[in-house]
């Protein structure tokens, strides 16, 4: 079993909580940020990214009521009204999913020994390596 806590395994989990919804309302934002004919090329990998997002906050939810807490969320986020085109839109998305997915490695080495939650990190890893890897397949030139 690891070494932390039930109320540190929810604080791990509550952090990446937070990390999943501050992803969906920066991929909400992206996704009306992109103007012309560029937001129909990207407009709905962005629509995908909210919505995958929501879906993983909504699991880490679910595990944190598991082990008897309520999840916290602590946001402090700020976009701006900023038009951009759908390079500068994608390259922010893959800084998106490439700090959800360090935040998921980093939870992994905490969680060490717990086999159940492991398995579960383990899983996020590989879905946002992917994310990782699509995003950078759409901004080769």
């Amino acid at each position: 079993m690891t070494s932390l806590s039930n109320a540190e395994i929810v604080q791990e989990l509550n952090h990446l909580f937070a990390e999943e919804l501050d992803a969906a309302l920066r991929y909400l934002h992206l996704s009306h940020a992109v103007r012309g004919i560029n937001h129909l090329v990207v407009g709905p990998v962005f629509t995908k990214g909210f919505q995958e997002t929501i879906e993983h906050a909504e699991v880490l939810a679910h595990k944190i009521r598991s082990l008897g807490a309520v999840p916290k969320l602590d946001l402090s986020i700020s976009l701006p009204p900023t038009p951009l085109d759908a390079k500068e839109a994608l390259e922010m998305a893959l800084t998106i999913e490439e700090a959800a997915l360090e935040a998921y490695q980093d939870t992994l080495r905490r969680v060490e020994g717990d086999i159940p939650l492991e398995e579960f990190i383990r899983s996020q890893i590989v879905v946002e390596s992917e994310h990782v890897a699509e995003l950078k397949q759409l901004l080769v030139e």
